[in-house]
């Protein structure tokens, strides 16, 4: 449990030294933007164009390329089921914003759509905890006919790992959580898909996945033969996922963190996400862009303005925006500071909702986020518990 000891509710507690500035004023003289006013009115004004495809308009999804036999793989529309807050119980008024944390906006979404598609699935681009991700074609001859005059953007699917579908689903609560950022702070999000396969099933993307898998504090594994290493190239491509050396990952998660988590899948059932592809990583070795470090915690902000800690904070979750010569969706303005940014963060299976004022929480990204820029033009890659 956290110790608030030391805590007092002068405001001065919560000031830093280098105050994150927020169109040109330090935050602590930021105005407050009402949660019910954006949903009503900004929000109103950051639409993509009206023949986009929204985000809840498939039904379900065909997958090939993903099996021995080359059997194409049926996944149906799923809901994520919510996870529980982190509340801050005990901690002082100013650190918090309630007794619980902000509601969840009002959706922009239309209803639920019935249309199908069909991804053929490529090379894989990026691998992390909980899943894989790969490159998606649409096949428009096999998909509902109306895709053919809708716009998308490239799209990659990320494939959860034997025994994770249920922690790919907390990751797709969030993306729906912040459905307000999607395609300004986070990649646009076209849902999470499920089924079950038969146990006899030779699932391509589980190949080095253990079947019974070796305990850890993240209950994640090794692949068997500890060798699913990316290539430069893949390295290079926009993975929407956590692409660490290795394949398992020594993240230590708090039990803070962990304390909803359920029981492994069984391993014969399959989620997936489905989502807008993005660019490259930051340089290492190289001289960063411009105010990169000031982007990144007011990304981060938007993020503590409904109440979202990624939990995460590190060089493989954050690319680049799409490059508009690549995709024909343009990145849309923050609906909290107006601005549009470059870069974008993915990877929220360990993110959680917490009721902490957002200015604690740019305390912390604050401090993060500087130790990681500083260290990349060195080529050294700052992880948050090092």
């Amino acid at each position: 449990m956290t110790s608030w000891e030391g805590w007092t509710s002068s405001p001065k507690m919560l000031r830093v030294t280098e105050p994150m500035k927020c169109n040109q004023v330090t935050m602590v003289d930021c105005p407050r933007v009402s949660l019910n006013t954006l949903s009503c009115s900004l929000l109103s004004a950051i639409m993509d164009p009206p023949n986009a495809v929204a985000a809840n308009a498939f039904v379900n999804v065909t997958l090939s390329g993903v099996t021995k036999d080359a059997t194409p793989l049926i996944l149906n529309r799923g809901v994520p089921r919510p996870n529980k807050p982190y509340l801050l119980d005990g901690a002082p008024k100013i650190a918090i914003t309630g007794k619980r944390p902000r509601k969840r906006l009002p959706s922009k979404l239309p209803p639920p759509g019935n249309l199908k598609f069909h991804l053929a699935l490529g090379n894989k681009i990026g691998r992390g905890r909980v899943g894989r991700v790969y490159e998606a074609t649409i096949d428009l001859t096999k998909s509902s006919p109306e895709l053919s005059k809708m716009v998308l953007p490239p799209l990659v699917v990320k494939v959860s790992r034997r025994h994770d579908a249920k922690k790919l689903q907390r990751e797709a609560y969030y993306y729906e959580e912040m459905e307000c950022l999607q395609g300004s702070v986070i990649p646009r999000y076209y849902g999470l898909y499920q089924t079950t396969i038969q146990p006899t099933t030779d699932f391509l993307p589980w190949t080095h996945d253990k079947v019974n898998r070796r305990p850890g504090r993240h209950g994640d594994y090794s692949d068997e033969s500890g060798s699913d290493s990316d290539s430069e190239e893949a390295s290079k491509a926009a993975s929407n996922d956590d692409d660490d050396e290795e394949d398992n990952d020594d993240d230590q998660e708090s039990e803070v963190y962990s304390s909803d988590e359920e029981e492994p899948a069984a391993p014969t059932v399959v989620s997936i996400l489905i989502l807008e592809r993005l660019g490259d990583r930051l340089p290492l070795r190289k001289p960063l862009p411009a105010g990169i470090q000031e982007e990144l915690e007011t990304i981060y902000s938007d993020l503590a303005q409904l109440g979202v800690d990624h939990c995460d904070i590190r060089y493989y979750n954050m690319l680049s925006a799409p490059s508009p010569a690549n995709s024909p969706l343009p990145s849309l303005p923050s609906p909290f500071t107006q601005r549009t940014y470059g870069w974008r963060l993915i990877d929220f299976d360990n993110a959680c909702k917490s009721n902490m004022n957002p200015m604690v929480f740019y305390g912390y990204h604050h401090d993060v986020i500087a130790r990681l820029v500083y260290n990349l033009p060195w080529g050294v890659i700052f992880e948050p518990w090092d």
